[in-house]
């Protein structure tokens, strides 16, 4: 059965600080620890609220991708992200404000797929333009960097400013 999503909707997430550092926010039926690591006053019980940011970009990526092969006509058999990004914490360490702080996000997405190369371009310039978090840092000033590799080949680099 397709479900057909609302084009606008709603949702929530809410928080209580159980801590300095530590807090639990809940989203629908789950919640998430955050925390910050020892050596920046927390108590390591969970990711840092910027590691969450990443995170959901990771999923982001991953659900958008595949909806756009599925949308292609084409299907990973497999998909591995892995992101690296550079932050200016000047900003968080009340500093000065700063009004980009992820200046570099490195988004490395490593899928396998039988399908035609020209349908994997067609997902590869269109993710850009469909994931919300990359949307997000995008428009932040963050220069995202998107570098696949397709059945074990490198493909061109991918950057958005």
């Amino acid at each position: 059965m397709k479900i057909k999503e609302k084009p606008i909707w709603n949702f929530r997430t809410a928080a209580t600080a159980q801590s300095t550092t530590r807090s639990v926010a809940s989203s629908r039926t789950f919640d998430t620890v955050i925390d910050e690591p020892i050596e920046r006053g927390g108590t390591n019980e969970g990711p840092m609220p910027v590691e969450l940011v990443f995170a959901g970009l990771a999923g982001c990526t991953h659900v958008i991708a595949n909806k756009l092969a599925t949308h292609h006509g084409i299907s990973f058999d497999s998909m591995e992200i892995n992101i690296r990004t550079t932050m200016d914490s000047r900003g968080t360490r009340l500093i000065e404000p700063i009004d980009v702080p992820f200046p570099e996000v490195v988004i490395n997405i490593a899928v396998e797929t039988s399908g035609p190369q020209a349908a994997v371009e067609r997902v590869m310039a269109d993710l850009r333009h469909h994931c919300a978090v990359s949307k997000m840092l995008q428009q932040s000033g963050s220069q995202v960097v998107e570098r696949w590799t397709v059945n074990g080949a490198a493909q061109p680099v991918l950057e958005m400013t």
